[in-house]
């Protein structure tokens, strides 16, 4: 098996990892927010930790959902503009793009790497919960990472001139 199509497997894994997560977190935030009204409103009652951690799924669905809808294609892309241009340019402007993605995504993932082991955030707490507040930003570059994965395979697709693949979102 060549080196692309280990590497492919490899994002496919993650991508189904990510899916997984997300249809968790969404299945457990309906259903905490459900509790929550219905106690709120009929008996006056509130669980301290539950908002929060509804807010921290949030937060985890957003950053680990970005890279899946990347991945799938879900994503807006320059469509008005590779829509003109031969599929020579296409292709470059595609590559371009794409490495402007993994160069962003490397900073913005080191910054969240940084400031999540950072001796201010590692001595928080969350209030409701009691969990580190380093496990909660740690979400944040651990999605620019799967975004970088997932932007390292397109640039591979389209060096090979391979086809995107359908991928169920």
């Amino acid at each position: 098996m060549n080196a692309f199509k280990v590497y492919q497997k490899f994002a496919d894994v993650i991508f189904t990892i990510i899916k997984v997560l997300m249809a968790i977190m969404i299945t457990v935030m309906v259903i905490i927010t459900t509790m929550e009204v219905v106690r709120r409103y009929i008996f006056g009652l509130s669980f301290l930790w539950a908002e929060e951690l509804v807010k921290f799924m949030l937060v985890a669905v957003t950053f680990l959902g970005g890279p899946a809808a990347y991945r799938s294609g879900g994503l807006a892309f320059l469509d008005l503009v590779v829509s003109h241009v031969s599929d020579r340019g296409r292709k470059i402007i595609s590559i371009f793009i794409n490495v402007v993605i993994i160069i962003s995504c490397i900073w913005l993932a080191k910054l969240g790497f940084e400031y999540s082991f950072s001796p201010m955030v590692a001595k928080m707490y969350s209030t409701g919960l009691k969990l580190k507040m380093t496990y909660i930003y740690l979400t944040i570059p651990i999605g620019f990472c799967m975004m970088i994965i997932f932007a390292i395979e397109q640039i591979w697709m389209i060096v090979l001139g391979v086809e995107p693949k359908e991928v169920a979102a």
